[in-house]
This record gives structure tokens, C-alpha cells and sequence, in this order.
């Protein structure tokens, strides 16, 4: 099962010892405006850690429910963090589009068959983890100021798929200054060693 306290310490290690070669993969504007992802591991897709710093409100669904081509470990460090779900063979139907990323070279969407669903929606305290599989349909609203780790575990597919409408991606993914990533960078590793702590005194 997974300990809070041990993959916190091992963030706090990548925290603590950056490598510029990961933090260049940071990103501006991720899935959605002022989604800011701090890249602290790593240097491969698929196999990444990153944190990620909302600077800006997400209301549900801002972000469409969607899958990723590689299973994730998501672990929550700050924030008001509701997680979505979308389960197969519930009453509410969606459009269900096929995604190749054009950032590794892919076609982009590409309509199926809308699929039935069931959408259910549950909080997600400080330090909770949840695993998802390539399967796994979610997407994420939260307050201005959450933060989430999510550790990439390894490319199972090479697509992922929507649910909604199509999407565009204009103004998204922006690379940003240094200075921006190092900013991002003392404000994860005050949360981390914050919870860290918090162990460290009982």
C-alpha cells in the first residue's frame, strides 16, 4: 500500500536536488489556463513526476474527463481538490473522442461512438493517493493555490481518449521563464516539508 510519508520524502529528495534537464520540461498553462507543471523528475514522457500548481481556479469539467496513455500515481499536497470519475454503463451519454497527441507527433482527435456513463464526484483530503489505470477516465476542479503530484509510471498505450466536446490546445502548454520554474519550485518544497513535519512531531 502506498505511504504518504514515504513517496513525500522521496518528492522532498527531487525537491531538495533538482536536475535543470527535468525543471526544462516545466510547462505553462497545462490542460487548462493558469495550471502551472513543475517537472522535479525525470527527463522521459511517460515516466515523469510533476507537480502541479493551480494558480488560478478549475471548475469541474473546465478540463474534459479523460484518460492518459501511461497508469499515474496522483498524491495531493494543498488545496480544496475534487476529483471526477467517469465509469462505463451509466445513463449519461458523451461524446467519446480518440486523442494522439500533436506534442509527440500525433493526428490530434478523432470521433467514436459516444459512450454511457456514470460521473461520480468525491473530495480529495490533503495526502490522500488514488492510482489510476490507462482505463481510467477523470478529471480534477479545485481552489486557486492546490497543488498535486502526479508520477507518471510508464507508457502503456500511445493515445488517450476525451469525453465532451472537442477541445483546443491554442495558448496552452507554454514553455515558461526560469525564474517562473524556480518560484514554483520553493512553493512545492514549503508544502512538502510543511506535511513532512507535521509526521516528524507525533
Amino acid at each position: 500500500m502506498d505511504k504518504l510519508t514515504k513517496i513525500l520524502s522521496s518528492i522532498n529528495d527531487l525537491l531538495n536536488n533538482p536536475k535543470r534537464e527535468s525543471l526544462e520540461l516545466s510547462l505553462n498553462n497545462v490542460h487548462g489556463d493558469g495550471i502551472f507543471s513543475l517537472v522535479i523528475g525525470g527527463t522521459e514522457f511517460g515516466r515523469l513526476t510533476r507537480v502541479f500548481v493551480a494558480n488560478k481556479k478549475l471548475k469541474p469539467y473546465d478540463v474534459q474527463l479523460h484518460t492518459h496513455r501511461y497508469p499515474i500515481r496522483l498524491t495531493v499536497i494543498k488545496g480544496d481538490i475534487t476529483h471526477h470519475m467517469a465509469h462505463p454503463g451509466g445513463e449519461i451519454i458523451l461524446p467519446l473522442l480518440k486523442y494522439f497527441s500533436p506534442l509527440n507527433g500525433g493526428t490530434g482527435l478523432s470521433e467514436l461512438e459516444p459512450l454511457c456513463v456514470d460521473v461520480k464526484s468525491y473530495k480529495m483530503p490533503i495526502g490522500s493517493i488514488v492510482r489510476l489505470s490507462t482505463a481510467a477516465f477523470h478529471t480534477m476542479s479545485c481552489s486557486k493555490g492546490s497543488i498535486w503530484i502526479v508520477e507518471e509510471l510508464g507508457f502503456e498505450t500511445d493515445h488517450s481518449f476525451v469525453l465532451g466536446v472537442p477541445f483546443i490546445t491554442d495558448n496552452l502548454y507554454t514553455k515558461p521563464e526560469m525564474f517562473q520554474v524556480n518560484d514554483h519550485l520553493q512553493l512545492v518544497k514549503r508544502e512538502v516539508k510543511r506535511i513532512l513535519n507535521a509526521f516528524r512531531e507525533i
